[in-house]
């Protein structure tokens, strides 16, 4: 995506640390086995986990396989962190293009915070086994999570839409939200290459202060008098990309600079990693999130 001020065109997008506090799980053991001694979670502390699943290799590629046993070890190592079971809260994303794929993120970044967040995630073996008469993609994989301190706030909520979910190159993007709270808003756009631009507060519009009830546009009707504009540009070698705006509201000020550093492009940039950690940092009870994915294509 291309961020334009004013005259000056600037690329914005087009594209998941505490220390962890391992809350009790009493009757536990570290090691635990599942389908025939063959997937295992090993708890290796600190937040590291070392995971073994499987994927049954039926009218799916080898390298589609290993991707589904990636995020089955994913989720079964927040499954364990947590103490509970999570569905949905799993966001992957991939785009594709001439049969491959260009993007696979595993960007577990918002509404599981509660849970566990995934911060590194490292392939340490994959094989190709045959078990009960059929091939199977073994993957063991070694898995950090992180949590967030505190506890939702219940009276802390925020809303946001953007103006359409799938995007032809070139057409311009537009946002809205809403807040049940007096906060300060941070829009982020994290790309398809691991990227992290802050689109607001900008250059043009620094104070991103919202009240209760109101709602916020970006851009508004004055930045489009003074030409500021927000078209969605594929990455370049890209015939089509998926991507997302992250929405951070908080209930005190916090400034995002010190994990950002200023872009040749004239705005903020960071990495994925970068971003995670630092949101572990903020008690859960301030912040509030919302993840926009987004599709582009020519």
């Amino acid at each position: 995506m291309k961020y334009l001020f004013l005259l000056i065109t600037l690329i914005f997008i087009s594209c998941s640390v505490n220390q962890h506090n391992q809350p009790e799980q009493p009757n536990k053991l570290n090691s635990i086995s599942l389908i025939q001694n063959s997937n295992k979670l090993i708890d290796l502390g600190n937040g590291w986990f070392e995971v073994t699943e499987s994927i049954v290799i039926e009218n799916i590629s080898p390298e589609e396989a290993k991707e589904k046993a990636i995020q089955k070890a994913c989720k079964r190592a927040i499954e364990y962190f947590s103490g509970i079971e999570i569905s949905g809260r799993i966001i992957n994303f991939k785009a594709e293009n001439q049969n491959e794929i260009l993007l696979d993120n595993f960007a577990s970044i918002t509404k599981q915070t509660t849970q566990g967040i995934i911060l590194d995630k490292e392939i340490i073996k994959e094989e190709i086994v045959t078990k009960n008469n059929q091939l199977q993609k073994m993957v063991t994989i070694k898995i950090h999570i992180g949590k967030q301190k505190g506890v939702k706030d219940p009276s802390f909520e925020i809303i946001s839409e953007l103006n359409r979910k799938y995007f032809k190159d070139g057409e311009e993007m537009e946002l809205s939200v809403k807040s049940s709270k007096d906060c300060y808003l941070t829009i982020l756009n994290i790309c398809s290459n691991d990227s992290v631009y802050v689109i607001f507060p900008n250059e043009c519009r620094k104070d991103n202060f919202i009240k209760s009830g109101e709602t916020f546009l970006l851009p508004n009707s004055k930045d489009k008098e003074i030409g500021l504009y927000y078209p969605v540009n594929l990455l370049p070698n890209k015939n089509d990309d998926v991507e997302m705006i992250k929405v951070i509201a908080t209930k005190q000020k916090i400034n995002f600079s010190s994990i950002y550093s200023f872009s040749a492009y004239g705005t903020y940039t960071s990495t994925l990693k970068d971003l995670q950690i630092w949101l572990l940092k903020i008690p859960r009870n301030e912040i509030e999130e919302i993840d926009l994915q987004y599709f582009i294509h020519k």
